[in-house]
């Protein structure tokens, strides 16, 4: 609720050497002014004082930020201070003391990035580059979330939106006349922008993680791709039969794993499936897709895009290149790399070990953060876009109908930036074309 003021510990839970407090709102700096001491000038500075907290008094340092110059807008005070759990907790209750006199309250989860994005400091798809940067694994994911969090993605939504924007002023204005016309335009011209804006539409959407679900993942791959090795690797543990032929993996093994999560070993796809090994596909697809999420396996060695992957509504939680002992690790075949564009990719070898403690790591972190969908309506919207482009570049029903899905696949990128209108359009088109000459 705006117009109190909120506090909340800022940094990670639990002990450590510092710890930060944060309180935000019109009674920030009285707020603080109970713990610390100095008194805190009402300009941006950097304090060093003490908390006086359970009749003891505590050095800290106090960082002083009037509004609308903050992070969320509003006055902000951050109290840095030993990183005691029981300390922070003290410092807490005094700020919030009496507190519907005080008007000074416990924050919610995502309240001060939502106070943010009220008053202006960013937009929907800044707060989400900053979720993405709290969640990111790796340097190309802090990249990308950093891009989303500066502004920069969001820009290029923007540019893309203007190029589609381009081509529905191009197609529609053609609508306008018959073929054989002054006018008409050749269906090669709108399709030619599609075609260019594609790529870089999926190359947006890559930098957006995959889904992180939470819970049992069910391992897909082709047949003798080494997933019952690694699973047995993952597991540190002989939990599965692994055998050289094809098809050795008939049924269902729940594997739990150490470092939290759950996998199940299921048959792999096979390019000419007998009777008994029809049924035990069968039974993965019906009991399988109770799965959380699914970890995508490709041997390093045959670098052949499982049909099941690519066919799955499950999300992707990772990708696991196998047999990396045994072969390079070779670039994700194109239409899998797009199906699991933003998941993670680990190359691994489950006779070395190579990159299993790491995959197992990811795993049971994917598994106890399964809640958390960082990314989740940016990564919607620009899946939507590209699901309305791809419609629109293969439709077979006529201009009108490639004119709704390219009109479908701009509403989907209004999640993110200015939105598309009808005035929008009709600027494109008279800055292209002079229709009265």
């Amino acid at each position: 609720m705006l117009g109190d003021t909120i506090a909340a510990r800022a940094s990670a839970a639990g002990g450590s050497e510092r710890a930060v407090v944060r309180v935000s709102g019109p009674q920030a700096f009285a707020a603080a002014a109970r713990v610390f001491t100095p008194a805190l000038p009402r300009q941006r500075a950097a304090v060093a004082g003490a908390v006086d907290v359970l009749g003891h008094r505590v050095p800290a340092m106090a960082l002083a930020m009037p509004g609308p110059a903050s992070f969320t807008g509003e006055d902000v005070v951050e109290l840095h201070v030993p990183g005691s759990m029981a300390l922070v907790d003290a410092v807490l209750a005094a700020l919030v003391a009496d507190g519907e006199a005080t008007g000074v309250r416990l924050a919610v989860a995502g309240e001060f990035t939502a106070r943010a994005v009220c008053n202006g400091r960013m937009d929907g798809a800044a707060a989400e580059g900053l979720l993405l940067l709290l969640h990111a694994e790796d340097a190309r994911a802090t990249a990308h979330a950093r891009a989303w969090l500066s502004g920069a993605s969001a820009d290029a939504a923007g540019r893309l939106r203007g190029r589609l924007q381009d081509a529905l002023a191009l197609l529609e204005a053609g609508l306008d006349f018959d073929d054989g016309e002054a006018g008409a335009l050749a269906a090669a011209g709108w399709r030619d922008l599609l075609a260019g804006a594609r790529p870089d539409l999926a190359a947006l959407l890559a930098t957006v993680p995959a889904a992180r679900p939470g819970g049992e993942a069910l391992l897909l791959g082709a047949a003798n791709a080494g997933k019952s090795s690694l699973a047995n690797a993952l597991a540190a543990a002989e939990v599965a039969i692994v055998g050289a032929a094809p098809g050795t993996t008939r049924d269902l093994v729940r594997v739990p794993l150490p470092g939290g999560g759950v996998l199940w070993d299921a048959p792999g796809d096979l390019a000419a499936p007998g009777e008994v090994d029809a049924a035990a596909l069968a039974l993965r697809e019906r009991l399988g897709g109770a799965a959380a999420g699914c970890l995508v396996v490709l041997a390093a060695d045959a670098p052949v895009a499982p049909a099941s992957a690519l066919l799955t509504a499950l999300p992707v939680v990772a990708v696991a290149v196998t047999k990396c002992d045994l072969a390079a690790v070779p670039d994700l075949p194109p239409a899998l790399a797009e199906r699991t564009a933003g998941a993670p990719v680990f190359a691994t070898s489950a006779r070395t070990g190579a990159g299993v403690a790491a995959l197992r790591m990811h795993l049971g972190r994917a598994a106890a953060a399964g809640v958390v969908d960082a990314g989740g309506p940016l990564r919607q919207a620009l899946a939507d876009a590209l699901a309305g482009l791809d419609r629109a570049i293969a439709n077979a029903g006529g201009a009108e109908l490639a004119a709704l899905d390219l009109q479908a696949a701009l509403r989907a990128l209004d999640a993110i930036g200015p939105t598309h209108s009808p005035e929008q359009l009709l600027d494109r088109i008279y800055a292209r074309f002079c229709l009265g000459k």
